[in-house]
């Protein structure tokens, strides 16, 4: 059986029943193939690219991709330039000063913090040089109900519990605590896997255990 949205929308309808009179069908899949996986992604750290850039001579800012959600912090940052490619570490920008960032001389970066949500900043400002940012990117959207993505094998209960909690804000605090708690266990699992996965480099099968 394809795992796909409308696989999933059926799961949410089932579970939401009265509440989806706050909502219009679309607004669900709307949740379930944008929000959900987006959530999930951030949440488990996966899945994951590499974004590559030059930069300029002084540059300390570096836009991040528009699928960018957050640096993978278990991979090194890289810069590379004519003497040679060394790691960056990271490094609170409150640690640093704003104004040390700014009257720094150019040189190879040695920190990296977040200027902001979607730009990585550098200290000291870097030299001509190639950057290499591994991060968690969002996953393939779920523009129809026969779509799939990186995710929906494996993580569509995780989706399921996140849009029912989401849909049930409408009506019941306590409806939606119910399904976030059962959404926070399912995002354990996953990290499990997922985690496992990467250590020891295996590919591990779909889910099956929630189908019916």
């Amino acid at each position: 059986m394809t795992i796909n949205r409308g696989y999933i929308f059926n799961k949410v309808s089932f579970l939401i029943k009265k509440e989806m009179k706050f909502f219009t069908s679309s607004d669900v899949q709307t949740i379930i193939g944008v929000d959900s996986f987006r959530r999930i992604a951030e949440d488990i750290e996966y899945p994951k690219s590499n974004y590559s850039s030059v930069v300029n001579s002084g540059v300390w800012t570096v836009p991040m991709p528009d699928d960018f959600i957050k640096v993978d912090k278990a991979k090194d940052i890289v810069f590379s330039d004519s003497t040679g490619i060394r790691k960056i570490t990271p490094k609170d920008q409150r640690n640093i000063g704003r104004d040390q960032v700014l009257s720094a001389t150019p040189g190879s970066p040695e920190n990296y913090f977040m200027e902001d949500q979607v730009t990585v900043g550098l200290y000291p400002p870097s030299t001509s040089g190639i950057i290499i940012v591994p991060y968690v990117n969002v996953p393939t959207s779920l523009s129809s109900d026969s779509d799939t993505n990186q995710l929906t094998e494996r993580c569509y209960m995780a989706s399921v519990y996140w849009t029912v909690a989401e849909c049930m804000l409408k009506d019941s605090d306590e409806k939606y605590g119910v399904y976030m708690q059962k959404y926070d266990k399912e995002i354990q699992r996953l990290r499990a896997d997922y985690g496992d996965a990467f250590e020891e480099d295996k590919d591990f099968a779909p889910n099956t255990s929630y189908l019916t």
